[in-house]
């Protein structure tokens, strides 16, 4: 039987964009015929009454509704990523959050499996356990059950599949019908139907752009006297340049086993190089057709007054997903804060004026993704190879975008990146990611140390005649306590206005709608 290094190598190379496959997809909802041929081309046909057909074409996904029926609404819309059934296809998203059982072997859809059992590392998701048919073969499910509290939620299944079948598919079979909706790749944008297209979005964007350039915790504005010496390291040892087979088993299950709670101490730093990134974010909103998104942009790059590389050094100590303490030497903002602690009940934010807290939370700043990096499982990633680094044992990975990567992994939004990985801990000791050849974002980890971390090093004292402000859970409401002077004052009363309206709204709704006994 397959141990679980083998399985998670399984799930992880699963991919659908190499498979030539017809089968039968079972749902809760009903039945769909599926046929997928490599190069990421697909056509499934629901055989319910909506009869919606999905596919791509090897560039964009689309969708096609029969006519006659209702126009679909933005989330129907929105349903097609572009991937096929990713609950089967792109198993990777049980490697990142999940520990994982086997359970043992077994035959699924005619085909040899591995029964497994998953259960989320962290209580937030919508199902407690997931259990599934692993393709022996082909690392996709074959079978997956969705459960909570002992209730079997949902079954996605393959019913009549045939791998490689005898008679090729039509290319015609993949091109979208006339009158299709199409979605952007993930990392693309996608230009707007014109039908939607409004004068009103135009208007907004262009005042946001106006917004943006005169915000004062704009990346790069009015930040700390010391972010005009900030420069982007250069690469040393110098990034992978190209692709070279996947890593091995035992690598793959040391990034799996970095969701485990353990004590680790570094040194965290991190710059972004603005004038990289807002050039090709303006580049992609134009080939889009949204050009005011374009004039945001813009408006946003000539408000950064020249310092475009940004960076932020802190000293970080954890234990856990909701046990650490970051206390910040440099900020890459003029926000003030200084502390960010969690003791796995309550979590402070330290601010120079004033402290939030609240309920414990995990830790959710880029540095978790360097102590955590199970989400690179997710990616298509080659190279593995040995090094030294700073010292420490290493292994350097090229990473790219897989076949279950949405539309961000990690940190990262741009590829590729550049990962070295300690030989150790499974963190990563420095991560770079590119736009073209330059690079766009760098963080690294430095110093470190798994000495245990005192449980009283995770608290904040709180001295007397300090303004303490208790988080209200809505982020929104919660983001404008930290902006700092008279933009924060503006931001809070603000929020306070719209929410009033909104309540006042929502009761004139209800007024009316007991007038008219729809209640």
């Amino acid at each position: 039987m397959a141990d679980l290094p083998e399985v998670i190598g399984l799930l992880h190379r699963a991919d659908w964009t190499r498979l030539s496959l017809s089968a039968e997809v079972r749902f809760e909802s009903g039945r769909a015929a599926l046929l997928i041929a490599p190069g990421g081309h697909y056509r499934m046909e629901n055989q319910d009454e909506d009869g919606v057909v999905q596919g791509n074409d090897g560039q964009r996904g689309w969708s096609w509704w029969p006519s006659g029926r209702s126009e679909p609404s933005p989330a129907e819309v929105g349903l097609n990523d572009g991937r096929p059934v990713a609950v089967l296809f792109c198993p990777q998203d049980l490697l990142g959050g999940y520990v994982l059982e086997i359970l043992g072997p077994v035959t699924a859809c005619g085909r040899d499996a591995i029964a497994i059992a998953a259960t989320p590392r962290a209580g937030d998701r919508s199902h407690e356990r997931v259990e599934a048919a692993v393709d022996a073969e082909l690392g996709i499910l074959l079978r997956r059950e969705e459960r909570f509290r002992g209730q079997l939620l949902a079954v996605t299944e393959l019913t009549d599949a045939t791998v490689n079948p005898p008679a090729p598919p039509d290319p015609a079979g993949f091109t979208a019908p006339p009158g299709s909706r199409f979605r952007a790749a993930p990392g693309e944008l996608s230009a707007p139907d014109e039908a939607t297209r409004h004068p009103v979005m135009d208007l907004a964007l262009d005042g946001l752009g106006a917004l943006v350039k005169h915000a004062p915790r704009f990346p790069g504005r009015d930040a700390d006297s010391g972010q005009a010496e900030a420069a982007m390291p250069s690469p040393d040892p110098d990034v992978l340049a190209a692709e070279d087979g996947s890593p091995p088993d035992e690598l793959l299950y040391l990034l799996y086993r970095t969701g485990e709670p353990r004590y680790l101490s570094a040194t965290v730093r991190e710059w972004h190089d603005t004038t990289v990134t807002m050039a090709r974010m303006a580049q992609d909103s134009r080939a889009a057709g949204l050009d005011s998104v374009g004039n945001l942009i813009d408006a946003g790059f000539a408000g950064a007054g020249g310092n475009t590389v940004t960076r932020t050094d802190a000293r970080l100590r954890i234990s856990g997903p909701d046990r650490y303490r970051v206390d910040y030497l440099r900020r890459a903002d003029r926000s003030g804060l200084q502390v960010n602690a969690c003791d796995g009940e309550r979590y402070w934010r330290v601010f120079p004026d004033r402290i939030l807290t609240g309920p414990a939370a995990p830790l959710g700043t880029d540095a978790a993704h360097l102590i955590y990096p199970g989400w690179l499982l997710r990616c298509r990633l080659s190279g593995a190879r040995d090094i030294t680094y700073r010292g420490r044992r290493a292994r350097q990975l090229r990473v790219n975008r897989g076949p279950g990567t949405e539309y961000k992994a990690g940190p990262l939004t741009y590829f590729p990146g550049d990962a070295i990985v300690d030989a150790e801990t499974g963190c990563l000791l420095r991560l770079i990611s590119y736009i073209g050849d330059a690079p766009c974002a760098w963080w690294e980890l430095d110093d470190l140390s798994t000495e245990p971390v005192h449980p009283d090093d995770f608290r904040v004292d709180v001295p007397p005649g300090t303004r303490v402000v208790e988080q209200t859970g809505n982020p929104i409401a919660d983001f404008a306590t930290g902006i700092p002077g008279l933009a924060g004052t503006a931001a809070r009363t603000a929020f306070q206005a719209a929410h009033r309206t909104a309540g006042a709204v929502s009761a004139a709704r209800s007024f009316l709608d007991d007038l008219r006994g729809r209640r």
